[in-house]
């Protein structure tokens, strides 16, 4: 198919406060593994951005009632949640093939809710942080056997699904909690230096502080969980708008 025959539209997420529709792209993992999607089969796209809360389009909710995001247009269709948006691309426009093996997919699928679970949690040292750390080892031990990436030599849909939850986990987790991923894990580390120097995963990232921003808002997080378990200190992180 041609490029002036492709059109394509994603909406995702926009930067707090730039209104909707926005030019200028939020934090969301979901929304970027999309665009990396995209940007890795070498399709033509625009990227049109709407603010999260009650307030989001008309016209964007006439045809998307769910107003949840990531949402594609191709062409008439309106297709909405990250792994369908994925399956349509890959059915639709097959070379390269980014299709995970079955037996891979599900490698990684605990991190990003063991993450959430131990952030909302304001505790430095809930169970979620135990569970973290093991889904975090588990990724080690398979990419030690199957690396460097998800399913070997080259990178597929589970590894553009998994890069920016893994890069959120990590910038969220360091600056409100001090947590940095364990030096032992060396094949995870090589893996996020992999996919983090990706020109799909550099063109498509957001700002740390917006990351932060974020899920503070999200969880109404302090600025740090005080490392009394459960106690949090309350200056407040300004926002990057």
């Amino acid at each position: 198919m041609a490029s002036q025959d492709v059109d394509l539209e994603v909406f995702g997420k926009a930067a707090t406060g730039t209104g909707s529709p926005s030019n200028q792209r939020g934090d969301c993992p979901f929304s970027q593994r999309v665009y990396m999607v995209l940007e890795e089969k070498h399709l033509p796209y625009k990227a049109t951005y709407v603010e999260e809360g009650p307030n989001k389009p008309d016209w964007f909710m006439q045809r998307n009632p769910s107003g949840l995001m990531p949402v594609l247009r191709d062409a008439a269709d309106w297709i909405q949640d990250s792994d369908k948006i994925f399956e349509h691309v890959e059915n639709k426009f097959k070379e390269p093939s980014l299709k995970t093996p079955d037996e891979f997919k599900s490698v990684g699928a605990g991190i990003f809710p063991a993450f959430t679970n131990w952030l909302k949690s304001k505790d430095r040292s809930a169970p979620a942080k135990q569970e973290f750390i093991n889904e975090l080892t588990a990724l080690e031990e398979h990419l030690k056997k199957h690396g460097p990436y998800i399913a070997g030599k080259n990178p597929t849909n589970s590894d553009f699904a998994l890069a920016p939850k893994l890069h959120h986990a990590r910038v969220a987790l360091k600056h409100f909690i001090d947590f940095v991923f364990p030096s032992n894990l060396q094949h995870v580390a090589k893996y996020i230096e992999l996919m983090e120097t990706r020109p799909s995963f550099k063109k498509t990232d957001s700002p740390d502080e917006m990351i932060i921003a974020g899920w503070q808002t999200k969880f109404e997080l302090p600025d740090k969980i005080d490392k009394n378990s459960g106690k949090e200190k309350k200056t407040a992180f300004t926002p990057l708008v």
